[in-house]
């Protein structure tokens, strides 16, 4: 068996071996590991003398593992015992130098995983035998090894038994824990004086093991006594190790983990007393980078103990004294030139500013004044690393790597202690931060080159922050006689410094943020427009050569003309002359079309253009000029996109694209959407024709553009990409001028995604418009459906697909709805639409037995319960058009609709009242008998609610005949006893929609069983 083992391992390790001989290889060697007896075979496998290969012996460990982690309760006790001593005395009298340290490694975690399944009870002399290692091997060559095998299993069966980071479940955390108290009685303290022996023996002339003890110390103390770590010898000779080159990474890590020991406040406080560090940290060498970091660990550690001590009021004052001793190293190691060093400085410094909030608050008026130097000194290093660091490379926009990246991240956090400080302090926080601003801002008035990038660009940043850190306010008073604040000095001084002009490329777009951010500022100081307007235009903003600048200030541009469009009339003109030449839709870079159901995964440079036309929108629509100016400037620019649009359709250029090159077709969709945008930027039609009690002049200017895209759409219907870019834009071209020709453009050829996506504004433009759009709708409702039922009809392909399927069902049922409650469900019952209306019908009350969509069946059922409402009222019970107190009484908890229900009443459908009996009514109660109907779901809960009011509706809408149709007929039909079903006819009477619902689910969840009575 070993040897075929031997060589079942040999060929699954080997790449050269053939496939059908590795997979029978592999098999093999799981079978072994799976065998009852198999670890026995890798026992003596890896045991044995000569050594197997090193691949089997590893194979052997880890199937040992195995046993030991998942069957160890399997094996009998003479197994354990036969396990155990095999594995020790190899240990003992085999294990030697020559092992590879993997090997080694791995050896050792089944030692200890044998200790954590038989101490103390199988092997109460497991501590004894370990240390026996040490005394029978001392003055020998096998001494060495075993003091490293010793150390190395004291570091597992920390690892093992008492490791916070390793997830345990409570049979091992009990386990442990008895472990952990057995060891404390005795064999602890034992430990612990052999790793002291050995470090003082070996630090001289052997830092490995100097090192593996110092870790030993710092692993242990957190469970140990620590007295037995806390003593004038230990801790004399740590800190002499502290100024060891080779050992005071360790020795720092263990003097750290002692600060950090779970400990009572009083108790912890005498301890750093008595480790006086302070003294200690003043006299550590700070040039090496990574022993800087582990210092830096030690004084956070210190400061986070100091913060959690001064929580308790005995030792409050004390506790504060020594937070102010170890300040200024929180100064020191935050301002360390490695952001890694400083952030590990990040919990202490939460700590400390959450400490000095209270310690003011509980001061008092004036308890803040002697901290006054500590808080400047604290924000000025927090300022200070928000600096970029000119000694390294740094990129902006797309550009930006990992260390732009992380830089970010620092900020970020930065950003957090730097709106801690402006909290504890407010006014000395604003003098600061004022100085600093005002002061850079005041060199590059007077010389620019006397200021580097990053103080420019940091001063932008600290601008850019205060909006988070203090209340935004600008002046105090009213004009003229208001009063400047800081803030408002601040954005003062960066307008007339002309920062904006200075040569990098990462100062414009934070200018421009902060002028978007604060532009009520200009509210208050309009004389300042004109300068950041110029800046906007030219190469500062959208003209700049850098095209991450462009493209983000084209948003900030539409930002700010939005907030500020009540001052800007009198620039409109400059403006536009000085974007004209940005105003031209470029011919694009090749692009493949996008498929059907597939969507753009990224932004083009061109959909960042898009926020430029919406904001000369903007601008052009402003309230200080007369609509004749307005409908000459939009003309002005809208001539040179419809010119482009007619030279690609009058010479169709469209027809050179290829499915590898659209460019052509790329660039009408380009044209169609800077000209949507530009609509975007205008109010709504109809509340301007309010205003100048006309058609404005300037909705003829997007008519005549309207017939230039019709015309696009009507010959390249077939292409996704124009449908999208007409389809996103066309409530506002409907305002203008909408007919089913233009909107059946839409629907040719659409997918399901654009159907989803269309349908809600058919339903928007049928409630905006009625009954005005009756006619069109007439002639669109037709095609509409066929477009609708056609995709509903086809497959599912795919996630996303079968997510539109759903949001297209419920788009479907919405418009319904919104037909019916337009009253305009006339369009459906029209001569042109009467053939398609069965389809509709029997769609609704296929949903309405769609249990896999709750969402759908409960629209479905609104809809049934609006048709009722419309059509299917008897000749003696007619609902439409009765007054709505009365009809709120017929139909408790419905809501009424004045303006609907007090026209003339509608005439019955033919066939309706037929359709409700034979397909209504049946409908009602097989969805809650149905298995899967859970009233106490929420879903369900929405639906029964509905069906109660489909109830109630049909009560109204057929009176004594529907009641008695339920007695007489239906409910006998479905063994419902007699009683019963006068019980619900009299509930059907008496209770309201809320009412009925909750006699519902109690009969469909109650007693008798629901078959019984058919609820």
């Amino acid at each position: 068996m070993e040897e075929s083992l031997e060589r079942a391992v040999a060929v699954s390790v080997d790449p050269t071996a053939n496939v059908a001989l590795k997979t029978e290889a592999m098999a093999f060697c799981d079978q072994v590991r799976n065998s009852s007896n198999g670890w026995q075979v890798c026992l003596k496998i890896f045991i044995k003398v000569p050594k197997s290969s090193e691949h089997t012996r590893f194979f052997a460990l880890h199937v040992l593992e195995d046993v030991l982690r998942r069957r160890y309760a399997g094996l009998n006790p003479n197994e354990r015992a036969g396990l155990r001593q095999a594995l020790w005395n190899w240990l003992v009298h085999n294990l030697d130098e020559s092992e590879f340290v993997y090997m080694r490694n791995k050896f050792i975690q089944i030692v200890v995983l044998m200790f954590a399944a038989q101490y103390p009870g199988e092997w109460p002399s497991f501590f004894d035998d370990l240390l026996s290692l040490l005394s029978s091997t001392s003055g020998t060559q096998r001494n060495s090894i075993m003091i490293d095998t010793f150390l190395r299993v004291s570091l597992a069966i920390d690892d093992e038994v008492a490791n916070l980071m390793i997830s345990r479940d409570a049979k091992e955390t009990a386990r442990n824990t008895q472990i952990k108290d057995v060891m404390r009685e005795n064999a602890v303290a034992r430990l612990v004086s052999a790793w002291g022996d050995i470090l003082m023996g070996s630090y001289q002339s052997d830092a490995g093991i100097a090192n593996m003890c110092l870790r030993l110390f710092a692993r242990y103390v957190a469970w140990i006594d620590i007295n037995l770590v806390v003593n004038e010898a230990f801790i004399s000779g740590l800190y002499q190790f502290l100024g060891v080159e080779s050992l005071r990474l360790a020795a720092c890590e263990c003097l750290t983990e002692i600060v950090g020991k779970g400990m009572k406040p009083v108790d912890k406080l005498s301890l750093i007393r008595a480790l006086d560090i302070t003294n200690v940290l003043g006299s550590l060498p700070s040039d090496d980078a990574e022993f800087a970091e582990y210092v830096a660990r030690l004084v956070n550690s210190l400061g986070l103990e100091l913060c959690k001590c001064w929580e308790m009021q005995d030792i409050r004052e004390s506790s504060f004294q020594l937070l102010q001793q170890i300040f200024p190293y929180l100064i020191q190691f935050l301002a360390n030139e490695y952001d890694d060093t400083s952030s590990v400085l990040f919990p202490y410094l939460q700590a400390y500013t959450d400490v000095l909030k209270q310690y003011i608050k509980l001061g008092g008026q004036g308890s803040a004044k002697p901290l006054e130097e500590n808080l400047i000194a604290l924000l000025r290093t927090v300022v200070l690393k928000m600096k970029y660091d000119e000694g390294e490379e740094h990129e902006f926009g797309q550009q930006a790597g990992e260390l732009d990246a992380l830089f970010m991240e620092l900020r970020q956090n930065l950003k957090k202690h730097f709106n801690a400080i402006a909290t504890i302090d407010e006014p000395v926080f604003v003098n600061y931060i004022l100085s600093v601003v005002t002061d850079t801002f005041g060199k590059i008035a007077r010389s620019p080159g006397s200021v580097s990038w990053s103080e420019a660009e940091l001063s932008l940043h600290l601008v850019y922050l205060l909006g988070e850190s203090v209340k935004v306010q600008f002046a105090v008073g009213e004009p003229p006689a208001a009063v400047i604040t800081p803030l408002g000095q601040m954005l003062t001084k960066m307008i007339t410094s002309n920062v904006s002009a200075y040569p990098h490329v990462s100062i414009p777009l934070i200018f421009f943020e902060n002028v978007t951010r604060y532009s009520q500022f200009f509210d208050l100081f309009p004389q300042y427009i004109p300068n950041v307007m110029e800046a906007f235009v030219d190469q500062r903003g959208m003209h700049h050569d850098a095209p991450f600048v462009r493209s983000r200030t084209y948003y900030l541009f539409r930002q700010y003309v939005q907030s500020l469009k009540g001052k800007l009339s009198p620039l409109v003109n400059n403006v536009l002359a000085s974007i004209e030449d940005l105003m031209v839709v470029q011919l694009p870079e090749p692009k493949k079309p996008v498929r059907d159901g597939e969507e753009e995964v990224t932004a083009t440079s061109f959909d960042s253009q898009l926020y430029l036309y919406e904001a000369v929108g903007i601008l052009i629509s402003l309230d200080g000029m007369t609509t004749e100016k307005q409908a000459q400037l939009l003309t002005v620019v809208l001539t040179p996109l419809m010119r482009q649009i007619e030279e690609i359709m009058r010479n169709e250029l469209y027809r050179r694209d290829t499915p590898d090159n659209i460019v052509f077709t790329l660039q009408l969709d380009h044209l169609i959407r800077a000209i949507g945008n530009i609509s975007k930027g205008f109010p709504d039609v109809d509340q301007a024709s309010k205003v100048v009690q006309t058609v404005p002049a300037w909705a003829l200017v997007f008519q005549q553009a309207l017939g230039a895209i019709v015309a696009v759409l009507e010959r390249l219907h077939e292409s996704e990409l124009i449908r999208n870019a007409v389809r996103i834009y066309f409530p506002f071209y409907s305002e203008i001028d909408l007919t089913p020709v233009r909107v059946a453009g839409l629907l040719s050829n659409s997918t399901r995604q654009e159907l989803v996506d269309f349908v809600p504004f058919i339903g928007h433009i049928t409630h905006k418009f009625k009954p005005a759009v009756f006619p069109i709708m007439n002639e669109l409702i037709g095609p509409l459906m066929d477009r609708i039922f056609s995709s509903l009809n086809q497959p599912v392909d795919g996630t996303d697909d079968a997510f539109s399927l759903l949001e297209l069902r419920k788009a479907y049922l919405n418009l319904l709805a919104t037909i019916f409650n337009a009253d305009m469900e006339g369009t459906l019952v029209t001569e042109a639409n009467m053939p398609r209306l069965a389809t509709v019908v029997q769609s609704v009350l296929h949903f309405v037995k769609e249990s896999g969509d709750r969402t759908s069946q409960k629209l479905a059922f609104s809809v049934l319960t609006k048709m009722v409402l419309s059509w299917g009222a008897s000749e003696d019970t007619q609902i439409n058009g009765i007054d709505p107190k009365t009809y709120k009484k017929g139909i408790p908890g419905a809501k009424s609709d004045k303006a609907k229900h007090t026209t003339q009443p509608k005439p019955p459908l033919p066939g309706f009242e037929q359709f409700i009996y034979e397909n209504i009514v049946p409908i009602l109660f097989e969805v809650p008998m149905n298995a899967s109907f859970n009233p106490s779901d929420g879903q369900c809960y929405l639906v029964m609610s509905e069906i109660s009011s489909l109830q109630k509706t049909l009560v109204s809408a057929q009176g004594a005949k529907y009641l008695e149709y339920l007695v007489s007929v239906y409910l006998p039909s479905i063994g419902c006893p007699p009683n019963a079903a006068q019980e619900f006819v009299a509930a059907l009477q008496r209770t309201d929609v809320k009412e009925l619902r909750i006699f519902l689910q109690v009969g469909q969840r109650g007693v008798p069983p629901p078959k019984h009575y058919g609820l």
